[in-house]
């Protein structure tokens, strides 16, 4: 007696899975202008409506502000390291959690997004690259990472880049 071959095998499944994952992947990588964010524009991180009041916030402030065509500051200058792997590293932690929480967690997305510890730390860590000359002699110079009482530069700038803070 011959046995009949199922109409589809697992691995024809398996494959078919495959293929509509990166079509749909594709599809929103393409929506979501996925390649803008390969760029330090700090145009893409306002792609997302979540960050419209932050983006105008920044184009206000001195730090959008143009010299020789390019603004004084992107978004990627105060909130990523400026080493080039560093960067990239928190460039691709950052997206991909933005991506996970905006496909699977749009309730319980806040209304405004706050900063956690290590996005802080790098903001501090730029503040000080950029303003370092002021910055060491401040009063309770922010450059003492070790000191206790060290001030962070946004407890008393924290509408500088834009008005909602961290």
């Amino acid at each position: 007696m011959k046995h009949k071959k199922p109409f589809l095998s697992l691995s024809s499944i398996f494959l078919i899975l495959l293929i509509a994952f990166f079509i749909i992947g594709f599809y929103t990588f393409y929506n979501a202008k996925g390649t803008s964010y390969l760029s330090n524009a700090s145009e893409s991180c306002n792609n997302c409506h979540i960050m419209n009041e932050v983006y105008n916030d920044y184009l206000a402030g001195p730090h959008s502000k143009k010299i020789a065509g390019e603004p004084r500051a992107t978004c990627s200058d105060c909130h990523l390291p400026h080493n080039f792997i560093n960067k990239w590293i928190a460039k691709a932690q950052s997206g991909l959690g933005h991506a996970y929480a905006f496909t699977f967690k749009l309730d319980e997305l806040p209304t405004n997004l706050s900063a956690n510890e290590k996005s802080k730390k790098m903001v501090q860590d730029n503040c000080i690259r950029c303003h370092a000359d002021y910055a060491a002699s401040a009063i309770n110079a922010t450059t003492n990472h070790h000191s206790n009482n060290a001030l962070n530069c946004a407890s008393c700038h924290s509408g500088v880049g834009h008005k909602l803070g961290f």
